[in-house]
């Protein structure tokens, strides 16, 4: 995959899978939820303020995210499980040791 960068304060997000086994059973595909979750790859450079400059983001490459399930947009339609999000829609994040 190329390396994309965002603007602004867009983040580029790549979601943990989806839970194939279950309790020793598959889960068949059909039922497998997206997950909410995932691992910072790239961010802009800043939220733009009403003066022009931009406000630096709290959340760098490398943390890991916690964002609504249905947040964000697809990078691209043939890897759907990265996808670009507002820092706005992270609702919680951890330093990945």
């Amino acid at each position: 995959m190329n390396e994309w960068e965002t603007l602004y304060d867009k983040l580029v997000v790549q979601r943990h899978k989806a839970v194939e086994i279950l309790k020793g059973m598959e889960v068949p595909e059909a039922h497998r939820k997206q997950q909410s979750t995932g691992i910072v790859l790239s961010v802009g450079e800043g939220r733009p303020l009403p003066d022009g400059s931009l406000a630096p983001l709290r959340i760098t490459p490398g943390m890991e995210v916690k964002f609504n399930t249905f947040a964000g947009v697809p990078l691209d339609e043939d890897v759907p499980d990265v996808v670009i999000l507002r820092e706005d829609e992270i609702l919680a994040y951890r330093r990945s040791n």
